[in-house]
This record gives structure tokens, C-alpha cells and sequence, in this order.
């Protein structure tokens, strides 16, 4: 079985009697301004020791504009054991091909063996919500961490040279570090190819997971030498508070890997403390 498959899930939609007709529909042509954001279940991984990871993304239905929806009523996980990782700011994002306007497996969850019942994601916002159910019961949605067609697997990630390696969808967190509004915090990432093929380059991408203010990267992205390698990324925060930085580690850019494809990055995460 290869690691890719394209998949989605996207149900349970409640809307006010005056939302437009263009917020209805998860999949339906977004809106210039003033849609909800929708959240995906987009595959599950069976583990070797019985338990199951749930992979999970959004869409932001706007033309333009990030969207942020605090973890609360309105943006929650149930059974409440699950929730708390998963984004609070939503970007619009467009991706070529198959890859389209959603963002795949920005967090992941296991759960464990015997777990009964969905995991279900809700997000709220502009007078729609939209409910999402994670569950292990069909071979449609069943994902993999073999090796796809040309040999592309998930890339290792690391946040110090022999610190704890994440090759997977749930990834590995750091921290929390402690900046000051306005002050650059350097983060150093540590990835590596794993594909069975020549190796090629590995490329780093950083988003706001979550957090109250506005967060900058620079550089944003970078790309290794063949193989893999390091890079650092220097960044800072407009506001004070609570933030969960999301790092992907990616090898797209050959035929077999691409987010459409459900193949082949890694997610890494960063807790910040910023102080005034």
C-alpha cells in the first residue's frame, strides 16, 4: 500500500436561515469575504502497537484573509482527552494540482488501541459550523508509512542534532522557549531524507499553529543540500501570550510527493512564551 491517497471528509453542517447559499457547502466556490472555515478528516494510520493516528486539515473559505478561531466553543475536539492541538489560525493557502485550497495534516491525533468512536473536530465561525469525524473503520481512508511509487517516504525532522527524530503526521514538540514582543527567537531544524532513491533535497516551511498575535518567519522556507540537513529561521511576535509554531518538512517537488497526494512531510511543533 503507498502512504498517498486522496481523501477527504467533511460533514455535519449547520448554518443559520440567513447564511448565504456560497457558505453551504465545504467544497463549494469560496467566498470573497465572510465564510466559515471548514475542518477535514483526510486519512488514518494503522501503528504497530494497536493504535490508530487520525490526520486531520482545513479549509479556510475566504478568497483572502488568514482566519483565527481561539480553542474553545468554537473551535473544539471531542471526546475533550483529544483536544487542544490543533490550529487556531487559518490561512487562506493554494496548493498546484490535486492540492487545491486545503491545507492536509497540519495535526494529527492517536489514539489508542480499543478506543470506540469518532473523534470529532468542530470549527465555528461567521454563523456556520461545520463538524468533522475521525474514524479507523474504512480501508478508503487508510494510509500508510511505506514507501511511495519513486521511493518518497516522510522526511525525519529534529530540533537538535541527536535530539528526538518525528517521521510522521503527529511530529515532535520543543519547548516552550521564552522572546519578548518584537525580539527574533532563532529556531534550528534538523531534516533528513528518507525516500529509497537518490537522495534529494528536503524543504522546511513554518506556519502559526497557534497563538493571539501576528508571527513572522525569515526566511519562511528554505531547502537543503540533497540528503537533508539544517536550517534556522529567525522569528518574532507582535504580541504577547501563548503560541504553537508548526515547522513541515517536506521532499515535494518529485512525482510521487505533493499534499494532494497525502505524501511525504513531517510535522514538527514549537511552544513560545512571549513576555512584554
Amino acid at each position: 500500500m503507498v502512504c498517498g491517497a486522496i481523501v477527504t471528509l467533511c460533514v455535519a453542517i449547520t448554518l443559520p436561515a440567513a447564511a448565504q447559499p456560497g457558505s453551504r457547502y465545504p467544497l463549494g466556490p469560496t467566498a470573497p469575504a465572510g465564510a466559515g472555515v471548514a475542518p477535514y478528516f483526510d486519512g488514518w494510520y494503522p501503528n504497530p502497537d494497536g493504535s490508530v493516528t487520525l490526520s486531520f486539515g482545513f479549509m479556510n473559505r475566504n478568497a483572502s484573509g488568514a482566519v483565527d478561531i481561539p480553542i474553545g466553543a468554537n473551535n473544539s475536539i471531542e471526546p475533550a482527552q483529544f483536544n487542544g492541538m490543533q490550529p487556531t489560525h487559518f490561512p487562506v493557502v493554494r496548493y498546484s494540482a490535486f492540492g487545491g485550497k486545503r491545507e492536509r495534516g497540519a495535526f494529527a491525533i492517536t489514539i489508542p488501541k480499543g478506543h470506540k468512536g469518532d473523534v470529532v473536530w468542530t470549527l465555528r465561525h461567521n454563523g456556520v459550523t461545520y463538524s468533522v469525524p475521525g474514524r479507523a473503520t474504512s480501508d478508503y481512508y487508510k494510509l500508510s508509512y511505506t514507501p511511495q511509487a519513486a521511493g518518497s517516504m516522510m522526511p525525519v525532522v529534529r530540533f537538535a542534532p541527536d535530539g528526538p527524530p518525528s517521521n510522521g503526521r503527529t511530529g515532535v514538540t520543543t519547548g516552550p522557549l521564552t522572546v519578548s514582543v518584537g525580539a527574533a527567537l532563532d529556531i534550528r531544524v534538523w531534516m533528513e531524507d528518507r525516500g529509497e532513491r537518490d537522495p534529494i533535497p528536503v524543504n522546511m516551511l513554518w506556519f502559526k499553529h497557534q497563538g493571539p498575535g501576528d508571527v513572522t518567519f525569515e526566511p519562511r522556507s528554505a531547502k537543503t543540500a540533497p540528503g537533508g540537513g539544517d536550517a534556522t529561521t529567525s522569528v518574532r511576535f507582535s504580541a504577547p501570550g501563548e503560541y504553537l509554531l508548526r515547522v513541515r518538512v517536506d521532499n515535494f517537488g518529485i512525482t510521487d510527493s505533493a499534499p494532494g497526494q497525502q505524501c511525504c512531510w513531517t510535522n514538527g511543533y514549537v511552544k513560545v512564551t512571549v513576555v512584554e
